[in-house]
């Protein structure tokens, strides 16, 4: 939007799902294409300032791309930064505050406070477009999990997940849940042969060790969790009691949907099921 001015650019190349690689792959064998498809993105928007956020699990790649930056000419105004290796680092709310100690407004994005926020892999697709005439019709994914040959690969939007699995030597014996994305964010599939899309980074395989759900024992494990500083179970409480709009008291909308309140649950709630089923409810009724 044109009232809004962008002083600043973060790359978020932290990816701090357990499993994913993807983005690490291509840090370490694509840099230059990442670089040139920032120094795009800096002239389109008109800034002159960008971070390279990369966490410290990955030295070679902060070498690499700190190797590349220093090699460009845009190194005045690129700064690679080393982070904690702490989930959710790659929450792109988390990852600005870090950065640029700025904090995003509830209901609001980036933006607002001056800045855009790309993974590693859409300035890579920048590249690709405008030097090489690519369109945006594949992209790196990591395999992981329960099969055979764990991998990152390169496939087309649209291949069914079981072609992608075969390729990499079919799962193991215990592999009877697949999941697009890590496993704390992550999303399960109703069939094997789902088809990946432009989102897809991941397809993890594993057994499925579902737990029954308890009551809420109110330890507020969730609420020390919750990097946004939220509470979890009240979302919880209200879902089920079909009260709605009471989750806009407790700022729902700021929820990153990051996963460590039901990772540290003791009564095994799925509370980022509850909390997506309260943000469509409210969703839909703005809508009308």
């Amino acid at each position: 939007p044109p009232d809004k001015k962008i002083d600043t650019i973060i790359i978020n190349g932290c990816e701090c799902e357990p499993f994913i690689t993807s983005d690490h792959r291509l840090m370490l064998e694509h840099g230059e294409e990442i670089l040139k498809g920032l120094e795009i993105m800096m002239k389109v928007l008109g800034c002159n300032e960008a971070y390279i956020g990369i966490e410290s699990n990955k030295p070679d790649a902060i070498e690499n791309m700190e190797k590349i930056v220093s090699e460009s000419n845009i190194s005045s105004g690129v700064i690679v930064e080393s982070l904690p290796a702490q989930y959710p680092m790659g929450a792109e709310k988390t990852l600005l505050k870090r950065i640029l100690g700025r904090e995003v407004p509830i209901g609001g994005l980036p933006m607002d406070v001056g800045v855009v926020v790309q993974n590693v892999g859409t300035l890579k697709a920048i590249y690709d477009a405008i030097y090489a005439g690519i369109p945006l019709v594949e992209r790196v994914l990591t395999v992981s999990g329960a099969v055979k040959e764990p991998k990152n690969v390169i496939s087309r939007f649209g291949t069914p997940a079981s072609e992608i699995i075969d390729y990499c030597g079919g799962t193991t014996s215990n592999a009877d849940v697949m999941i697009f994305g890590g496993p704390m964010m992550g999303i399960a599939q109703i069939s094997f042969d789902t088809p990946t899309t432009k989102g897809t980074n991941s397809i993890l395989l594993q057994k499925n060790n579902k737990e029954v759900e308890s009551n809420c024992i109110r330890c507020g494990t969730c609420v020390e969790n919750c990097p946004m500083n939220l509470m979890p179970l009240m979302y919880v409480a209200y879902v089920k009691k079909n009260m709605y709009d009471e989750l806009k008291d407790y700022w729902i909308d700021n929820c990153v949907e990051c996963g460590s309140c039901a990772y540290g649950c003791p009564a095994n709630i799925p509370l980022v099921q509850y909390i997506k089923v309260g943000k469509a409810e409210l969703q839909k009724r703005r809508s009308k």
